[in-house]
């Protein structure tokens, strides 16, 4: 599955989980949106943005996930933080990108075994390499 989001926790995953973190351009972020993708941004501001920026209609849609092996979410994010009980319309929030305050992020979710994988390569007989190969090709 692949998510947009506004916000990320760990409490969107399914445990055991590794996630990787990556900036992306507007264009990487629009190309992902235009595929198939399940919005999860719940601000208002913020959808605002990224249809402005990838000439999409979404709406506002706050609903929880739950992200499990293999799944990517996309998040637009503040690079800062709000002072309490501050909501920022459409207008802050495109001031706040333009002035570079906004990250568009790519967050992967693999298993530990994509680590151990890695940490056996050069190391690990032929046998055991193969054996955490199998186990990354079956998602765990």
């Amino acid at each position: 599955m692949i998510y947009l989001g506004n916000a990320f926790s760990p409490n969107m995953l399914q445990f055991p989980a590794d996630v990787s973190f990556k900036s992306v351009t507007a264009e990487e972020l629009c190309e992902a949106i235009h595929g198939k993708i399940i919005n999860t941004v719940g601000h208002q501001g913020t959808i605002s943005l990224v249809n402005l920026l990838c000439n999409t209609n979404l709406q506002v849609n706050r609903t929880s996930i739950k992200a499990n092996i293999g799944d990517i979410v996309y998040i637009v994010m503040l690079g800062f933080r709000l002072e309490e009980g501050k909501i920022m319309n459409t207008q802050e929030v495109l001031e706040a990108y333009h002035e570079g305050k906004i990250m568009l992020i790519k967050a992967e979710v693999y298993g530990s075994v994509l680590r151990d994988l890695a940490a056996c390569e050069g190391v690990c007989n032929e046998y055991e390499y193969d054996a955490l190969a199998y186990r990354v090709k079956r998602g765990q």
